[in-house]
């Protein structure tokens, strides 16, 4: 294959995935670097470009396939999970990516790209529950967080997740969740907070999700003293004493972003 007919049909691509098509030779490597001199190929960043090539010339690349190039261990998190899996009550311009090795935050084409290390699990090495999947764009497939890693991870920082109100809402669009997953993700993210308001959540949409009493009397087990906060500010309204939680501001309110 020549460069240009790779450039003609990879839109967003790494330099690693360039060289394992066309080879380590300085020849191909130095054509790329004439054709983004040229204007036919966009450096985004070390290692990441968008052609600009043929039939890519005036199209968009997807944002979430610029940031699946920056490493090959790239997760979809938070409120882009949200978007990747279409439930997302508000758009972003900001993409969020998780990778193991640190990354410096960039932007491209009025998207910030920001990158987020791994969260700290009990079994961060080998973890027994399957917490990423692949997810088909058009131009692509992305790497993102499960449906119900997803879910722990959007409650457990709210504020990744476009602030609590937003998190609820998009969280409330899920047509189902796995409690037996939710379970095994919470045990490995051992924060007694995640179980709070997870649990929490899990109750308000029990009868949707086919979530068990049991389940939810395993997550309660996992609380310690608390008290715990639905709010990343400790906003104390509304307690719920089966989780030991506080909500911000009357139930009623809180539970419309949930239900409606």
């Amino acid at each position: 294959m020549s460069v240009q007919s790779y450039l003609e049909d990879h839109h967003v691509f790494s330099l690693e995935e360039f060289r394992a098509e066309l080879g380590e030779g300085r020849t191909a490597y130095n054509l790329l670097v004439r054709a983004t001199e040229k204007g036919l190929v966009d450096r985004v960043r070390q290692g990441v470009y968008v052609s600009r090539s043929g039939r890519f010339s005036q199209g968009e690349p997807d944002p979430y396939l610029v940031a699946a190039a920056v490493s090959p261990d790239a997760v979809m998190v938070y409120h882009s999970a949200l978007e990747v899996h279409g439930l997302a009550h508000s758009p972003s311009r900001r993409v969020q990516y998780s990778t193991k090795k640190a990354t410096a935050s960039f932007t491209y084409r009025d998207f910030e790209y920001r990158r987020y290390a791994p969260p700290k699990t009990t079994e961060a090495e080998s973890p027994s529950v399957q917490s990423t999947t692949l997810v088909r764009r058009p131009d692509g497939v992305v790497r993102v967080t499960t449906r119900e890693r997803t879910l722990v991870d959007c409650l457990n920082r709210t504020d990744l997740a476009g602030g609590l109100e937003e998190a609820l809402r998009s969280l409330a669009g899920v047509p189902y969740v796995d409690a037996s997953n939710v379970l095994a993700y919470l045990k490995e993210l051992a924060s007694a907070t995640a179980v709070a308001r997870t649990g929490w959540f899990l109750e308000q949409r029990a009868r949707e999700w086919y979530v068990s009493d049991d389940a939810l009397q395993q997550m309660r087990a996992m609380l310690g003293k608390g008290p715990y906060y639905l709010s990343r500010a400790n906003q104390a309204g509304t307690w719920v004493p089966s989780w030991r939680l506080y909500l911000p501001g009357s139930a009623v309110d809180v539970e419309r972003w949930v239900h409606e």
